[in-house]
């Protein structure tokens, strides 16, 4: 996240408070280099988008929830377009009931609100009482928000693992599942079954999710909804708005346009006062 160094050493050192908040603004993208945190890592993207990898499978944090990265996992970070947004470094012993994988949750008013107050909070002192008490307040809201599906699993076979890096890699790639399974030496129906039973999806669905995140990594850095649908190997425009749509719930032009609908609102007092009235909606803070 590119973090300043006296934060990162603090981070490092395994000291300092609870929860470590940071603003966070890259007009340049960031280092990909595989690194691991021994803190476990909240982020909220407020413009911009972020694709994680790990071991087990790779997925985005785009700028409408909160990403949840959790400590000792390894794990390489890569950005689409400027980011803008918060950071928030959680001391491993408040970290054992979040989910022991990356995970994505929306964003509720209150968890973002609590997120934007921490980084005034002494990164090298231990949390106050009311501190601490927001600070709760945070666990307890990611708890209880639900996770958003953008991820996209490994699987663990090596023939069926190759398939799935060379479809990201091209994800225009015409060859259907036939043509696929002849490439990795490996017949249809096991390469099916296999795909299910490791990933949880169905080949056309992880097809279908790889094209869908390429497409938002090619969005965020500006490219044009007609480019990034023909690039993506549909047959129209039209085509790939109405699976963007069915997928994401809204248009990919709408996207990355407004999220949340409070991009201009910089004071907390202003964003919990708008935030207030709507409830449950997402609340990214520019």
């Amino acid at each position: 996240m590119g973090l300043p160094c006296d934060i990162q050493q603090i981070i490092d050192s395994g000291g300092g408070a609870e929860l470590i908040a940071v603003s966070v603004r890259n007009e340049v993208a960031f280092d990909p280099t595989p690194h691991v945190h021994a803190r476990g890592t909240l982020f909220l993207l407020t413009e911009g988008l972020v694709a994680v990898e790990t071991a087990r499978g790779r997925f985005l944090a785009p700028p409408r929830g909160i990403g949840w990265m959790p400590p000792g996992v390894p794990h390489a970070v890569q950005s689409y377009g400027p980011t803008v947004g918060f950071g928030a470094f959680l001391a491993a012993e408040f970290c054992g009931d979040l989910p022991a994988e990356p995970t994505n949750f929306q964003a509720s008013p209150l968890a973002v609100m609590v997120m934007q107050r921490a980084v005034a909070w002494a990164p090298d002192k231990p949390l106050g009482p009311a501190q601490m008490r927001l600070l709760l307040v945070l666990l307890d809201e990611i708890r209880q928000t639900p996770t958003e599906p953008l991820q996209l699993p490994w699987p663990t076979d090596a023939r069926l693992l190759a398939i799935a890096r060379a479809l990201l890699a091209d994800v225009a790639n015409p060859r259907r599942l036939e043509q696929w399974a002849r490439w990795a030496d490996i017949s249809p129906r096991s390469l099916s079954r296999k795909f299910v039973q490791e990933t949880g999806m169905t080949f056309a669905q992880w097809r279908q999710w790889a094209r869908l995140t390429q497409a938002l990594e090619w969005l965020a850095t500006g490219l044009a909804v007609k480019h990034v649908a023909l690039s993506l190997g549909y047959d129209s425009v039209s085509a790939f708005i109405k699976v963007f749509r069915q997928t994401l719930g809204t248009t990919p032009a709408a996207y990355f346009q407004n999220r949340g609908g409070l991009r201009d609102a910089r004071d907390p007092a202003v964003q919990l006062s708008e935030a207030s009235a709507e409830p449950g909606g997402a609340v990214p803070v520019a």
